[in-house]
């Protein structure tokens, strides 16, 4: 298990037409942002249902061979998340074959892993206490892993990238949509680039199905 947590950087002219060198390499073209790069050449840009105008474009997050694209309803607090190929979409949603569309940001911003965290790594180069027991060594590598979430001024780090083993850092306990699905990413609303409406100081989490078939968007507020 491991944490890789991320902050957001605008992206300069090469790198935006290029889709964005981020750290998910290949195609390098996870981000936020901009316009949607459709794996398939085959948009699928979900509509509103309220107004039946297109969804803002939130971003779109490369996993291996796939792309999941994710986009906000207005401000109603409902996300729609698109898997390319294979072109699922969430339930209940219309697309449209547009190829242009409103985004959350004009201009593309890269996710960077800044720190990746192991806990392996972590359990290892813990040192031995004289006369400490099993128990109490589990108790100082929990605070060593809970020391590790927090940024330099004592707050809890939300943002991050998924990836093989990501853990994803919950705000309100554990929620995961099923056995084996994998952290795309997650958001902390203070800290992204553009308003969302994640309820009360919320966070978003993405996630992809153990098939690759499909993708979920849920938030958890305090």
């Amino acid at each position: 298990m491991r944490y890789r947590f991320t902050s957001y950087h605008p992206a300069g002219a090469a790198e935006a037409e290029e889709g964005g060198a981020g750290e998910e390499g290949g195609a390098g073209v996870t981000r936020l942002g901009g316009r949607p790069h459709w794996l398939e050449g085959a948009p699928q840009w979900p509509v509103n249902p309220y107004d039946g105008e297109l969804a803002e474009f939130m971003g779109q997050f490369r996993v291996e061979d796939r792309m999941v694209y994710l986009f906000a309803v207005g401000f109603s607090g409902e996300h729609v998340t698109v898997v390319q190929p294979g072109g699922w979409v969430t339930d209940s949603f219309e697309t449209r074959a547009a190829v242009t569309g409103p985004s959350v940001l004009e201009q593309v911003h890269l996710l960077r892993v800044d720190e990746e965290v192991d806990h392996a790594e972590v359990e290892r180069a813990l040192e031995p206490e004289e006369g400490e027991d099993a128990y109490e060594r589990e108790e100082r590598l929990e605070e060593l892993f809970e020391e590790s979430r927090k940024d330099a001024d004592g707050n809890i780090r939300m943002n991050q990238l998924g990836g093989a083993d990501v853990a994803p850092v919950w705000l309100q306990g554990d929620d995961l949509p099923g056995e084996g699905w994998r952290l795309v990413a997650q958001f902390d609303s203070y800290q992204l680039p553009f308003d969302v409406n994640f309820g009360d100081n919320g966070v978003g989490y993405l996630f992809l199905s153990p098939d690759g078939e499909r993708a979920e968007f849920f938030f958890q507020s305090g």
